[in-house]
C-alpha cells in the first residue's frame, strides 16, 4: 500500500532511499519522498487501526478521572503544542504554495496533513483517557514510539545542514523534542483521583505500559524474596477482576443451560445416559473467555510470523561474511535487526503466556466453585457413586489439568502453522528434497498418536487407582483410632500398598511410552536434516552444493520446525490427560441433584410439617424404598417424639423431611425455617463459638442463654480459651457428649421455626440429658417451647411430655397418638414400654419403691395399671425377680472379698463436666491474661523456608539409586558431546563443499562418506537420549514406590496425638498432590532440566569455538544471568511453598463440607459455604498469581540476556569477518545456535525452578516420614497365650494427651480381678475414655504402670498388646469394602465363626436379608447402615476376637432399649470368662457390674459394689444416681 501512495504523491521519483545506497560506505539517507509518505503515514495508520482497543478500554473503564497533576496533564499540553507547531508548518506550506516559491514541495504538505490527523486523534484519546481514568495506554505509548523512530531520518537530514530550509528545520526539531517528551512521559503511569492504593493491593494495573510489558512492577517482590523468605503477609491481594465473586456469575450463566439441556434429555429418555450427551464444560469456558482467547491467539500469531525473520537475516549475514566487499554498516544493521526482532518476539511471547496463565487461573477458580456447589447439591444416588476421594481428586487433579491446558491450547493451530511455514521456506531453499523430511514427519504423526492413545488409557487407569488409594487413605485417616485399637494397621497398609502396586505398574508402562516419545522427538529433526541434505546433495551433485548459506538457513528453519514437533507430543499427552479429566468432570456435572423441597411455604397454615401417604427411598427406584405409607400432620409448636427399634427408619424420616431422600409418592409440606441436629454431630474446624453461631451474627444475650440451656457452661470453663478455642477436625478435641451438645446449641441458636432432633440425648450423660430436655426441648420449660420439635429418641421417659408419639416399625408408622392413647391401644408401644421397664429394674436395685425421685417409672407403672392391671402385675413380678437377682449378686461379690475401696469419697459438684482431650483443670480457675490462652489446636502448616536443602536432592537420588543416577548422567553427557560434534562436522563440511565446488572436483564417494559420518553422529545422539530417558524413568518409578511406602509406613505408626493436631486434608494433600508430584511432575522436570542444561552448554561452547573473543561479552552476561536467577529462584520457591500450604485448606474445607452436606442444606446455608470455599480459593490464588508473574518477570530478563548473546554472536562475526579462522560455516553455526539460546536459557531456568519447586514434594513427604512414631520402641513379646487370666493391676497411673497439656489421669490405682465385670463411671471428661486409651497405649504413661497378668504393658510390642485386648469403641467406624473385610481384615476366621459372631450380635437376620450376605459392599464410612447397625457390627468384631479382656466404650449409646438389653445379655453370656470394663453414660447399663470405678477429675473417687456405693449418701456415685433417677 505504501509504495502505491509513494507513486501517487511523488511520481517517478519514488525510491525509499537515495540512489546507489547499497554500495555506499556511509549509512544511506532516506529520500525526501520516503520520509514524507511512508515514515509520516506509519504512526497515523497504526493509531487509526488500534484506536478501537483504546475505545473499548474507555467503554469498559469504571475508574474515576485522573489526577490533574499526573503526567497526563503535561502530555495533553505537549500534544496541543505539537498541533500548534504542525499548524504553523502547514500554514508555512500553504504560504509557499501560494507564493509559488521554488522550495515548495507538495510531498511536505501531504506528510504534514497525515501527521496532523494522527496528532488530533491522539489528543482526543488522551483527554478521554484522563476523563475515564485510564492510567496507561499501550496503544498511545507505541504510537509515540513510532513517531520518534520514524522521525529520526528526517532529524538526521535537518541536522546535517546540507541544503535545508531553516524555518522548516526549526519547526521540525521543536516538534521532534515534544514527541520525545511525550514518549518519555508515556513511560510513567497516572493515578486516579480516588486512587487510594492499599499496602497490599497489586501494583499491576497502576503500573505504566512499559512496566507491564517488562513486568517491572513485580521487581519489588523479587527483591524482597531475595532479602528474606516471603510470608503470606508480604503478598498482594488478588486483583478484583480475578476474584471468584466477579468471575463465577458469567461462567454459571453459560454452564447452567448445558446442565439444564442434559436434565431435560434424561427426563425425556432416561435410557439416553450416554457419556457423549453429558453437559459440556469446555464450551461454557470458551463462551465466558472468548475475548481472552482471541487476544492470546493474536499474540501467538504475531510471534509465530516473527520467528521466520531470523533465518532470512541469517542468510543475509552469511552472504555478508562471504562477500568481503559489502560495507560494514550492512553487517551492523543485520546484527541489530536480529537483536530487535528477538526482543519484540520476547515481549509478545510473554504477554501471550501471561494472558494464558491468568486464564488458567480463572478457569480453576470457576470450576472449583462449580464443583463445590454441585457437591453440596448431589442427590443420594449420585453421592453413592462418588467417594470423597474421587471428588477431592476432581478438584486437585482434573481441574488442575484443564488449567494446565490453557498454555498449550493455541498450539493446536500454531504448531501446524509453524510446520507449514518452515516447510514452505525449506522448499524454496532446498527444492523437492525437503519432501523426504516431510514424509518422515507425517509418518511420525500416527506413531505419536498411537503412543498418546496408549498413554491416555494408562492415565485413566492410573487415575482410577489413585482415586481408590486416596479414598482408602481418607478412610484410614478418619478411622485411625479404631485401626490402632484393633491393631489393624498392617492389614490396612497392605490393602493400600496393593492398590499402589497396581498404580506403580501403570506408571512403569507410562515411563516406557514417554521414552518412546522422547526417541521420536530426538530423532525427528535430525532424521529430517540427514535425509533432506542427503537427497539434496545426491539429487544433482554438480549443482546442489551444501554451501554455508543453504546449510545453516536450513538448520535454522529445522530448529523452528523442531519446537512444534517436540511440543506436539507433550501437547498431545496433555490433551489426552485433559480429555480424560474433561470426561470425568462432565460425568460429575451430569450427576443428579437433590430435588428441591416439594413444598416449602412460610406461614399461612396451621400445619408446620405435613406428609400425606409419603413413600421415600434413598435411591431412585421403587425397590430402594425405605419408608412407606407415611402420613402425619404436626401443628405449629408441637413436640413430637419418633421411636422405634434400630433400623426402623427414624433417621430416614427426618431426612425425608429435609428433602434428602427421593420422594416416590405422596406430598410433603414443611412450613417454616428448619434447624437440624444430626445423630452423629458434625463439628467444623473453627472456634467453638463459630461452630454454634454457624454464620449467624453474635447476640450476647441469646448466646449465653443457649450455652446455659445446652449445659456447656462448665465445658467452656475447662477449655483453654473458652469458646474461642479452636476445635480440631471432626471435633477431635471434644468428647462425644460435648460434640452433641455443641451441635444442639447450634440448632437452638439458629432460632428456626422447626427443629429436627435426631437422638441428641443418647451421647450425653443421663443427668445432662434431663437438664437439656427441661431447658431446651420441653414444651413447658424449654427455650424451644414455642417451636415445632420432632425428636427421635430411645429414652422413653421423655415420651409423656410430648404432644404426639410416632412409633415406627419396618419403615412405616405402626402407631401414632398421644402417650396416653398409645398406652391404651396396647400395641407395639406397650411392648416397648414393657422392655424398657424391665431394663430399668435390672439396674436399679434395693426396693420396688425405686426411691423418691423415680416419679417417671412410678407414673409409667401407674399408667399401665389404669390400662391393664394384669400387665402391671406381670411386669412388677418380673421386676421384683430381677431386683432380687441383682441384690443376691451384689451380696456374693462382697462376701468374695472383691470389694476394695480405693480412695476417699470426695463429693463432687453436680455436673462437673471437664474437657476430654485438653486435660481437666485441677487448680482453681484464675483469671489469665487473654493473650496466653492458646486458642489454636490445629497448628498452621509448617512452610519450609530458604533453599531446598541439598539433602533433599540426595535423598531423592538415593531413592532412585546412586548407580542408576550416575549411569544416566554419563549417557546424557555422551549425547551432548555427540550433538556438538555432529554440528561442528556439518560446519566444516559446508565450508569444504563450497571450496571443492569452486575448484570443480566434486566426488560422489566423499559426499557419501560425509553423509554417513553425519548420520552416525546424529543416530548416536538420539539413541543415547532414549537410553537415558528409559534408565531415569525406571529409577524414578523406584523412587516413587519407596517414598510413598515410607510415608504410609510412618503415618500408620504415628501416635494419635499427631492426628489430633494435623488436619486430615493436610495429610491427604501429601498422599494426593505431593505423591502425584513425585510420580509425574519430578520425572518430567528432571528430564527437561537436564536436556535444556546440556543444550545451553553446547550452544555457548559453539559460539566460543567460532568467535573466542565473544567471551568478553558472554562473561558479564553470565553474571547478569546468575544474579537474575538467584533473585527469581528464592522468590519462586517460597511462593510455591506458600501456594502448596494455602491449597490444603481448600481440600480440608471441602471434605468437611461433604461430611456435613445434609446439615448445610438443612440450615439453608449452602450459599454461605460456597462463598467460604470461594474465599479459600482466592486466598490460594493470591499466592499462585505472583508465582506465574515471577516466571514472566524472569523470562523477560533472561530473554534479554539471550537476545544480547545473539547480538554479541552476530556482532563478533561482523567485526571479525576478516580474521583467518572465521569461516562462513562457523558463523552460520554459531549464529543459528545463538538464535536458539533465548528459548533454551528460558527453559533451563524454568526447569531449574520447576525442579526445585517440585522437589518440595519430596521435602514435604520426607517431613511426614520422620515424624515420631508410637510405641517407645518397646519390642518385648509376651507368651503366645497371654493374657490367660485377665488380671488388671493399675499402679499410680498418670497420663496426659500430649506434652505441654495437663494430666488427665492422676495417680490412678485399682485392681480388677480375673473375669470381674467393672463399670467405669464419672461425669463427662472425668477421664473414663482416657483410661481405656491408656490400656491400649494410644496415650503413653506419664507415671506409674498398668500390668495385665503381671506383664507391664509399656514393655510390650504395640501390635501384640492391642491384638490381645478387645474393644467395642465409642464411634462405630466401618471402612468401605465388604462386610466380611470389616469383621475380619486378616482372614483369620472361617465363615462359620463369622456367622456365629453375627448371630450373637443379633445381626444374622439383617445380614441374611442382604443380597450379597457377607460380601455386601459397605459404603465410605459405613453410610449405608444405620448408626445402631454399625455399633452391632463393632460388637460382632469383639465377639470374633474373644480375648480375655474386653472394653466396652459407651457401646450402647446409639441403640434402642430392646437392642441394648439384647447386647447386655450377649455380653453377659459370651464374655462370662473375660474381664469386662464398661464405660457407660446410662448408669443402668453398669448397675449389674461386680464393681464400679468412679472417676472424678482424673482421680479414683470411689471403687466398690454398686450396692455399697448407693448406700453412701455423700458419695459421687450416689449424687449421679440421684440425678439419673436410678435411686
Amino acid at each position: 500500500m505504501l509504495p502505491l501512495v509513494r507513486e501517487l504523491v511523488c511520481g517517478s521519483d519514488n525510491e525509499l532511499f537515495e540512489g546507489g545506497w547499497r554500495n555506499s560506505t556511509n549509512i544511506p539517507q532516506v529520500s525526501n519522498c520516503g520520509q514524507h509518505t511512508d515514515f509520516s503515514s506509519i504512526p497515523t495508520i497504526f493509531i487509526a487501526i488500534f484506536s478501537t482497543i483504546v475505545f473499548y478500554q474507555l467503554y469498559e473503564s469504571r475508574n474515576a478521572h485522573l489526577r490533574s497533576y499526573s503526567p497526563i496533564s503535561l502530555r495533553i499540553i505537549f500534544c496541543c503544542l505539537l498541533l500548534i507547531d504542525l499548524t504553523a508548518t502547514v500554514i508555512y506550506d500553504f504560504s509557499l504554495r501560494f507564493t509559488n516559491s521554488s522550495i515548495y514541495d507538495p510531498i511536505h504538505l501531504y506528510g504534514d496533513i497525515v501527521q496532523y490527523a494522527g496528532f488530533s486523534l491522539v489528543l482526543v484519546l488522551t483527554i478521554a483517557c484522563r476523563n475515564r481514568g485510564i492510567t496507561t495506554s499501550g496503544v498511545i505509548t507505541l504510537y509515540w514510539l513510532l513517531v520518534v523512530v520514524c522521525g529520526v531520518p528526517e532529524l538526521r537530514y535537518y541536522l546535517s545542514g546540507y541544503n535545508v530550509d531553516p524555518y522548516r528545520a526549526a519547526l521540525y526539531i521543536v516538534s521532534f523534542i515534544f514527541s520525545s517528551l511525550e514518549l518519555f512521559l508515556c513511560c510513567f503511569a497516572d493515578t486516579t483521583s480516588n486512587g487510594y492504593i492499599g499496602k497490599n493491593s497489586c501494583p499491576e494495573y497502576t503500573a505504566s505500559f512499559l512496566n507491564q510489558l517488562t513486568f517491572e512492577w513485580f521487581s519489588g517482590l523479587a527483591y524482597l524474596g531475595n532479602k528474606k523468605s516471603l510470608e503470606k503477609e508480604d503478598l498482594w491481594d488478588l486483583n478484583e477482576r480475578d476474584k471468584a465473586k466477579n468471575l463465577i456469575p458469567s461462567f454459571m450463566q453459560n454452564l447452567k443451560p448445558e446442565v439444564e439441556r442434559h436434565r431435560k434429555m434424561i427426563k425425556k429418555n432416561p435410557e439416553a445416559i450416554d457419556p457423549k450427551f453429558h453437559p459440556s464444560i469446555l464450551f461454557p469456558i470458551f463462551k465466558t473467555y472468548k475475548f481472552t482467547l482471541l487476544a492470546g491467539g493474536c499474540y501467538k500469531l504475531m510471534f509465530d510470523l516473527l520467528q521466520f525473520v531470523a533465518p532470512e537475516l541469517l542468510r543475509q549475514l552469511i552472504s555478508f561474511i562471504e562477500d568481503k566487499n559489502q560495507p560494514m554498516w550492512i553487517g551492523v544493521s543485520i546484527a541489530l535487526l536480529m537483536f530487535l526482532s528477538s526482543l519484540i518476539q520476547s515481549m509478545i511471547l510473554h504477554q501471550y503466556f501471561h494472558e494464558m496463565f491468568r486464564l488458567g487461573m480463572n478457569i480453576r477458580s470457576v470450576l472449583t466453585s462449580a464443583v463445590y456447589s454441585k457437591t453440596l447439591n448431589l442427590s443420594n444416588e449420585a453421592r453413592k457413586g462418588k467417594t470423597t476421594g474421587a471428588i477431592v481428586n476432581l478438584m486437585s487433579v482434573d481441574i488442575q489439568r484443564i488449567q494446565d491446558m490453557t498454555t498449550f491450547i493455541m498450539l493446536f493451530w500454531s504448531a501446524p502453522l509453524q510446520i507449514l511455514l518452515s516447510l514452505y521456506f525449506l522448499w524454496k531453499l532446498l527444492g523437492a528434497s525437503v519432501l523426504a523430511g516431510f514424509i518422515i514427519l507425517i509418518l511420525l504423526i500416527p506413531f505419536n498418536s498411537w503412543i498418546s492413545v496408549k498413554m491416555r488409557n494408562c492415565q485413566m487407569e492410573q487415575m482410577k487407582y489413585k482415586d481408590e488409594r486416596i479414598k482408602m487413605m481418607s478412610e484410614t485417616l478418619n478411622g485411625m483410632k479404631v485401626l490402632k485399637l484393633y491393631s489393624w494397621e498392617k492389614s490396612m497398609e497392605k490393602m493400600i500398598l496393593d492398590v499402589r502396586e497396581k498404580e506403580i505398574r501403570v506408571l512403569k508402562k507410562l515411563s516406557y511410552l514417554n521414552a518412546a516419545t522422547t526417541l521420536s522427538w530426538a530423532c525427528a529433526p535430525f532424521l529430517v536434516a540427514v535425509l533432506t541434505f542427503g537427497l539434496y546433495v545426491l539429487w544433482d551433485p554438480e549443482n546442489n552444493i551444501l554451501t554455508p548459506q543453504i546449510t545453516f538457513v536450513a538448520l535454522a528453519l529445522f530448529n523452528i520446525l523442531r519446537f512444534p514437533l517436540a511440543v506436539f507430543a507433550m501437547v498431545f499427552s496433555q490433551a489426552v490427560q485433559c480429555a480424560a479429566s474433561n470426561t470425568r468432570l462432565r460425568e460429575f456435572f451430569a450427576a443428579e441433584e437433590m430435588a428441591p423441597q416439594s413444598s416449602i411455604a412460610y406461614g399461612g397454615t396451621e400445619s408446620a410439617v405435613k406428609i400425606d401417604d409419603g413413600a421415600f427411598a434413598w435411591g431412585p427406584k421403587e425397590e430402594d424404598k425405605s419408608l412407606h405409607n407415611i402420613s402425619f400432620d404436626i401443628k405449629r409448636g408441637q413436640l413430637v417424639a419418633v421411636i422405634g427399634r434400630v433400623g426402623s427408619g427414624k433417621s430416614s424420616l427426618l431426612h425425608a423431611l429435609l428433602g434428602e431422600m427421593n420422594k416416590l409418592s405422596g406430598s410433603v409440606q414443611v412450613n417454616g425455617s428448619v434447624a437440624y441436629v444430626p445423630q452423629q454431630a458434625w463439628i467444623q474446624n473453627l472456634s467453638l463459638r463459630n461452630n454454634i453461631l454457624f454464620n449467624k451474627t453474635y447476640d450476647e444475650k441469646l448466646y449465653r442463654k443457649v450455652i446455659e440451656s445446652c449445659a456447656l457452661v462448665q465445658d467452656l470453663e475447662s477449655l483453654p480459651a473458652e469458646d474461642r478455642t479452636e476445635i480440631g477436625e471432626k471435633g477431635i478435641n471434644l468428647s462425644g457428649g460435648q460434640k452433641q451438645r455443641v451441635s444442639l446449641a447450634r440448632a437452638v441458636y439458629q432460632n428456626s421455626e422447626i427443629v429436627l432432633l435426631d437422638d441428641p440425648l443418647s451421647a450425653v450423660d443421663s443427668h445432662v440429658g434431663k437438664h437439656i430436655f427441661e431447658n431446651v426441648i420441653s414444651s413447658a420449660t424449654g427455650c424451644l417451647a414455642t417451636k415445632t420439635r420432632i425428636l427421635v429418641t430411645h429414652g422413653l421417659t421423655y415420651l409423656k411430655h410430648c404432644d404426639k408419639v410416632i412409633v415406627l416399625k419396618d419403615g412405616t408408622i405402626s402407631e401414632m397418638g398421644t402417650y396416653q392413647e398409645l398406652m391404651n391401644s396396647n400395641g407395639a408401644f406397650a411392648e416397648f414400654l414393657e422392655e424398657f421397664l424391665l431394663e430399668e429394674s435390672k439396674h436399679r436395685g434395693r426396693s420396688i419403691s425405686f426411691g423418691e425421685d423415680s416419679k417417671e417409672v412410678d407414673e409409667i407403672l401407674h399408667d399401665l395399671d389404669q390400662v391393664s392391671p394384669s400387665i402391671r402385675q406381670r411386669i412388677q413380678s418380673q421386676m421384683s425377680q430381677e431386683i432380687d437377682r441383682v441384690d443376691e449378686k451384689n451380696a456374693e461379690i462382697v462376701s468374695n472379698g472383691h470389694q476394695r475401696n480405693e480412695s476417699a469419697h470426695s463429693p463432687a459438684g453436680k455436673s462437673d463436666e471437664k474437657e476430654a482431650l485438653l486435660g481437666p483443670k485441677t487448680k482453681e480457675k484464675t483469671p489469665e491474661p487473654p493473650k496466653q490462652a492458646k486458642t489454636q489446636l490445629i497448628e498452621r502448616e509448617a512452610v519450609e523456608t530458604g533453599k531446598v536443602k541439598f539433602e533433599i536432592y540426595m535423598s531423592y537420588f538415593r531413592a532412585i539409586g546412586m548407580l542408576i543416577a550416575l549411569v544416566f548422567f554419563l549417557v546424557y553427557v555422551a549425547s551432548s558431546v555427540l550433538g556438538v560434534f555432529s554440528n561442528l562436522y556439518l560446519a566444516r563440511w559446508s565450508d569444504d563443499a563450497k571450496r571443492i565446488a569452486l575448484a570443480g572436483n566434486v566426488s560422489a564417494r566423499e559426499t557419501y562418506v560425509r553423509l554417513g559420518v553425519y548420520a552416525m553422529l546424529g543416530m548416536g545422539q538420539a539413541i543415547s537420549v532414549c537410553m537415558a530417558s528409559v534408565i531415569m524413568a525406571l529409577g524414578m518409578v523406584r523412587a516413587s514406590r519407596l517414598l510413598h511406602g515410607g510415608l504410609l509406613h510412618n503415618m500408620m505408626r504415628s501416635p494419635m496425638a499427631f492426628f489430633d493436631v494435623t488436619p486430615l486434608g493436610r495429610i491427604l494433600n501429601r498422599f494426593g498432590k505431593d505423591v502425584d508430584g513425585v510420580d509425574t511432575e519430578i520425572p518430567r522436570s528432571m528430564a527437561m532440566f537436564i536436556r535444556t542444561a546440556e543444550q545451553s552448554i553446547g550452544i555457548l561452547a559453539i559460539i566460543l569455538w567460532a568467535t573466542p573473543l565473544a567471551i568478553s561479552v558472554l562473561l558479564p552476561l553470565l553474571v547478569v544471568y546468575i544474579v537474575v536467577l538467584r533473585f527469581y529462584v528464592s522468590t519462586s520457591r517460597q511462593l510455591k511453598r506458600l501456594e502448596s500450604a494455602s491449597r490444603s485448606p481448600i481440600y480440608s474445607h471441602f471434605q468437611e463440607s461433604i461430611q456435613g452436606a445434609s446439615s448445610i442444606r438443612a440450615y439453608g446455608v449452602v450459599d454461605k459455604f460456597v462463598k467460604e470455599s470461594q474465599h479459600k480459593v482466592d486466598e490460594n490464588l493470591a499466592t499462585y498469581y505472583p508465582s506465574i508473574v515471577a516466571n514472566r518477570w524472569l523470562a523477560v530478563r533472561l530473554e534479554m540476556v539471550g537476545n544480547l548473546i545473539v547480538l554479541s554472536a552476530a556482532g563478533a562475526a561482523v567485526y571479525f569477518r576478516d580474521s583467518p579462522g572465521l569461516s562462513a560455516g562457523l558463523v552460520g553455526l554459531s549464529v543459528s545456535y545463538a538464535l536458539n539460546i533465548t528459548q533454551t536459557l528460558n527453559w533451563a531456568v524454568r526447569m531449574t525452578s520447576e525442579l526445585e519447586t517440585n522437589i518440595v514434594a519430596v521435602e514435604r513427604i520426607k517431613e511426614y516420614t520422620i515424624t515420631p512414631t508410637e510405641g517407645n520402641n518397646s519390642l518385648e513379646l509376651a507368651a503366645p497365650t497371654w493374657p490367660e487370666k485377665g488380671d488388671i493391676l493399675i499402679k499410680n497411673f498418670s497420663v496426659r494427651y500430649r506434652p505441654g497439656l495437663e494430666l488427665v489421669l492422676h495417680e490412678v490405682s485399682a485392681h480388677v480381678a480375673p473375669s470381674e465385670k467393672v463399670g467405669i463411671v464419672g461425669r463427662t471428661g472425668a477421664g473414663k475414655s482416657s483410661l481405656t486409651l491408656a490400656l491400649f497405649r494410644i496415650i503413653e504413661a506419664d507415671g506409674g504402670c498398668i500390668e495385665i497378668d503381671g506383664v507391664n504393658i509399656a514393655d510390650l510390642q504395640l501390635e501384640q498388646l492391642r491384638s490381645r485386648l478387645t474393644i467395642v469403641p465409642q464411634d462405630p467406624v466401618l471402612f468401605s469394602g465388604t462386610l466380611r473385610m470389616n469383621l475380619d481384615p486378616f482372614d483369620a476366621f472361617n465363615d462359620d465363626q463369622i456367622w456365629e459372631a453375627l448371630r450373637n450380635a443379633h445381626l444374622e437376620s439383617f445380614v441374611n436379608s442382604l443380597q450379597h450376605g457377607l460380601s455386601h459392599k459397605i459404603s465410605e464410612g459405613g453410610e449405608n447402615l444405620s448408626v445402631g447397625q454399625r455399633q452391632l457390627i463393632c460388637l460382632a468384631r469383639a465377639l470374633l476376637r474373644k480375648t480375655k479382656v474386653l472394653v466396652l466404650d459407651e457401646a450402647a449409646a446409639a441403640v434402642d432399649v430392646e437392642t441394648d438389653s439384647l447386647l447386655q445379655k450377649t455380653i453377659r453370656e459370651q464374655f462370662k470368662e473375660c474381664t469386662v470394663l464398661t464405660i457407660a453414660h446410662r448408669l443402668n447399663t453398669v448397675m449389674d457390674s461386680d464393681r464400679l470405678l468412679v472417676l472424678d477429675k482424673g482421680r479414683v473417687a470411689e471403687f466398690d459394689t454398686p450396692k455399697r456405693l448407693l448406700a453412701n449418701p455423700d458419695g459421687i456415685f450416689y449424687s449421679m444416681a440421684k440425678d439419673a433417677n436410678v435411686l
